[in-house]
């Protein structure tokens, strides 16, 4: 058994799904940005765009030796 109490690490993540908003809220006054509320659901709409193709990189499972190409070649 894994756990907190076990002094292992757990190996279960819980499951959060993508929150835009909060990203919205939490990223744009670091970056000194104001969204004006007409251009909110355009940001929303591409952020959660970007959660889903991010979520399917991470799907992708790489050998141990997988290593990044040094040169592109198409």
């Amino acid at each position: 058994m894994t756990g907190p109490n076990t002094g292992e690490a757990s190996t279960d993540m819980a499951y959060k799904p993508f929150d835009a908003d909060a990203v919205i809220d939490a990223t744009a006054p670091l970056l000194n940005l104001r969204i004006a509320e007409a251009h909110r659901a355009g940001i929303k709409l591409n952020l959660k765009t970007a959660s889903k193709m991010a979520a399917l990189v991470e799907q992708v499972k790489l050998g141990d030796g997988a290593e990044p190409a040094p040169v592109y070649r198409p």
